[in-house]
């Protein structure tokens, strides 16, 4: 596959000279895997010295989770989307930022206030696409797989042909209720593999959440970020009640955390004294003891993806998010040197 792409590069190459930077990620249609592989490809191969990629996993319908890494500095930041098959639109905003933070570093310009060279001393690693099954099952229904699943499929979707509220993976497991932290004690969940909701029959159990938790591990982030797409808020913490405000953790922690609020407008939802848990950020905040953000960057919208006509002030809103979080790890190491 991967040849077939850089042959193509090649022609689009021959076409488009290197200093147009004509765009590659498409931001204005429905942002499928497919797009996602073969932007991943391209900018990888125009981009060889900043960006590299690996799959982490191939999911049981054979796509793969990707991986894209942005830098080459020691310092690792972590940021991920779709882990819910309708939240799509998050693949398409981490994608336009490794575009984005790409060509700016090779253009020696800034993106907002913060210069790219950054990228020199943190690196930050893309998931864009956590939920690749569930996330094409949403986009095209039915016809995606195979005839033989398809009555699995409507049982889980509650006898609706309609997938456009798809959450879930294609086992019917939501994988942003997958992580350790307080999964026993889940609430409002479904007790058998529905379109949403339902936690599976243990932590870590599919293939997709598993292979990010090791490699989190591997690559040991100072902060993660998980893009989630309906509510228009930050939420920060995991059983922190009674030190938020009080430990210097959690008021360096709170004050980055408002520092976000601030240049993406989005609130922050302080953290309460039950905390559901299940979640990427949940687990990654206990399991680690740093900073991570779930953001919601749209309206609050039931059982739909969101309209793409909203990407473009959700970009604006969160275009130098990965450099800001990486600019805030520099400063923080430079502090402790």
């Amino acid at each position: 596959m991967k040849k077939c792409f850089g042959l193509l590069f090649l022609i689009w190459m021959t076409l488009v000279p290197i200093t147009a930077h004509a765009q590659i990620v498409d931001t204005e249609k429905i942002y499928t895997y497919e797009s996602l592989t073969e932007d991943m490809l391209l900018l990888s191969e125009l981009y060889p010295d900043l960006i590299t990629y690996k799959s982490l996993t191939t999911t049981p319908f054979g796509r793969n989770v990707w991986a894209i890494k942005v830098g080459n500095g020691e310092k690792v930041i972590l940021m991920n989307g779709a882990h819910h098959a309708r939240e799509w639109l998050t693949s398409a905003l981490l994608m336009k930022m490794i575009e984005t933070y790409a060509d700016s570093y090779i253009d020696v310009k800034t993106v907002e206030d913060i210069h790219p060279s950054i990228l020199d001393n943190v690196s930050i690693w893309f998931v864009p696409m956590v939920n690749p099954d569930g996330v094409t099952l949403q986009q095209f229904g039915l016809n995606a797989y195979p005839i033989g699943l398809h009555p699995f499929l409507i049982e889980m979707n509650k006898g609706s042909w309609n997938f456009t509220r798809w959450k879930a993976n294609l086992l019917g497991i939501d994988l942003n209720r997958q992580y350790p932290a307080n999964w026993s004690h889940l609430k409002g969940v479904n007790g058998n593999p529905s379109y949403q909701f339902y936690k599976g029959t243990r932590a870590l159990e599919t293939d997709e959440v598993r292979s990010l938790v090791d490699f989190t591990y591997e690559i040991k982030p100072e902060v993660a970020v998980s893009y989630h797409s309906s509510g228009n808020i930050i939420f920060w913490g995991f059983n922190q009640w009674g030190l938020t405000h009080t430990t210097k953790f959690s008021q360096d922690y709170f004050a980055i955390a408002e520092q976000v609020s601030s240049f993406t407008g989005y609130p922050i939802d302080e953290p309460e004294s039950y905390q559901q848990g299940g979640g990427f950020t949940d687990w990654f905040i206990e399991e680690f003891g740093k900073p991570a953000f779930t953001v919601e960057i749209g309206q609050l919208i039931e059982d739909s993806s969101l309209p793409l006509e909203e990407f473009h002030d959700i970009w604006i809103r969160n275009k130098k998010m990965g450099l800001f979080l990486a600019e805030k790890v520099y400063e923080r190491k430079r502090k402790m040197d």
